[in-house]
């Protein structure tokens, strides 16, 4: 078992006081967001001896990830768990296929952009499917979300544009009216932008200061009022905060047709390939496929590619994506989604049914517990992380406390 000193992110959208006060360190006022528990070659965690995860994994590859892990994805960790502190919204993105990683990474290799340039969206070969475990209450977006219910919820809004967009979605198939309703917003700018997503905060802000009476109807089959109004609380509320961080970005309007995603402690949300997505706050343990490829449309002064968004994103109106954990024993859920690459495990001490063949990464959330295995022993504290390689076998936690487990699953 290798104890680990792993790296923080200091993207703008970061709380300052999250992070440290999960890891029991002074807050310097600068944004926190992201904590790296893993061996991403972008921030590998560290080893004790001061060596690298990533290049002890290839080193070592049989002992650290198994032969079958070994075997599927070759001598690298197949996942990335983080911490994830939310104070401001997240960049609207989505993430790749496999093969849409492959084509755009060697794209952008010919094209001449040296990797980790601020300008690329393909940092490596790989798809970045993850799931988000809320530990406070964590808000996002995810996902479109119906037609009819949008058109709705845009027609609450009582102004002209809204009442169009509407009408357009009810007028052609889903994925068809989404793509183009999405392909119009995020073609505008300048100053007919600015004014337009004022309009539009404007008429949120009078809308949520009517209570929602309006009782406008879409002609089609209708929908419960009650879902409507509680949804629509939601995003006009959102919308009003985001036009007064982005007055000029189109991305601020696209929000209104996407799924807005509450979550308690303990439920999650898994997003696969395609799907539209943006976190707004709170903090939560996230895990994904190891690659850091993001594909931007707006909110958020990185680079953005909206052509390439426009492509991948998948269009489908979904329900919003919550992934139900699987109880596995009194003290432990599991978070099993449809990918190969990683599995996550909840346990309380005494934790049971944990993983117990290839590599383990394992965080502390609460508490202080001992992780043992037939060999070794490690205390964790909250905010300390832990590798425990395929050769240690099966483990067990003692204490009190609550540990994150990353894992790849089994067969």
């Amino acid at each position: 078992m290798h104890l680990l000193t792993c790296a923080t992110r200091d993207y703008a959208w970061g709380s300052t006081s999250l992070i440290p006060r999960f890891l029991g360190t002074p807050a310097d006022g600068q944004p926190q967001a992201e904590l790296w528990v893993g061996a991403h070659p972008g921030s590998p965690a560290l080893l004790p001896d001061g060596g690298r995860l990533d290049e002890h994994i290839r080193d070592h590859p049989a002992t650290a990830l198994g032969q079958d892990t070994l075997d599927t994805f070759g001598p690298r960790l197949p996942y990335l768990m983080k911490a994830l502190a939310a104070a401001e919204p997240l960049s609207l993105q989505v993430h790749p296929t496999s093969q849409r990683a492959r084509l755009g990474y060697e794209h952008e290799n010919q094209a001449g952009i040296p990797l980790g340039a601020t300008q690329r969206c393909y940092q490596d070969r790989f798809h970045k499917p993850e799931l988000i475990v809320a530990i406070t209450r964590f808000e996002g977006m995810a996902g479109f979300r119906d037609v009819e219910k949008s058109a709705r919820i845009l027609r609450l809004l009582e102004h002209p544009w809204a009442d169009r967009v509407a009408k357009d979605l009810e007028s052609a198939p889903p994925f068809q009216a989404l793509h183009a309703a999405v392909s119009e917003i995020l073609s505008q700018d300048g100053s007919e932008l600015r004014g337009l997503i004022a309009d539009i905060a404007a008429a949120a802000h009078a809308a949520e200061a009517r209570g929602h009476r309006s009782n406008r109807t879409s002609g089609r089959m209708y929908l419960d009022r009650a879902s409507v109004e509680r949804e629509s609380t939601r995003v006009f509320a959102q919308t009003v905060s985001l036009a007064q961080r982005y007055p000029t970005d189109p991305g601020v309007l696209v929000t209104l047709l996407l799924n807005h995603v509450v979550l308690s402690p303990g439920e999650a949300m898994f997003l696969d390939a395609g799907v539209v997505h943006a976190y707004t706050s709170g903090f939560g343990v996230e895990i994904m496929a190891a690659s850091d490829n993001v594909v931007r449309a707006g909110l958020t002064p990185k680079h953005v590619d909206v052509p390439e968004l426009l492509h991948i994103a998948n269009f489908t109106p979904m329900p919003a994506p919550i992934w139900e954990a699987t109880p596995v024993s009194a003290n432990t859920l599991a978070y099993r989604p449809p990918v190969a690459e990683f599995a996550l495990t909840i346990a309380r001490e005494p934790g049971d049914q944990l993983p117990t063949e290839g590599p383990r990464t394992l965080l502390c959330l609460d508490g202080s517990v001992t992780v043992s295995s037939a060999d070794a022993s490690r205390e964790l504290q909250r905010g300390q992380s832990l590798f425990v390689p395929h050769a240690d076998g099966a483990i067990t936690l003692d204490g009190e406390g609550t540990v994150a487990i990353a894992s790849v699953p089994s067969a």
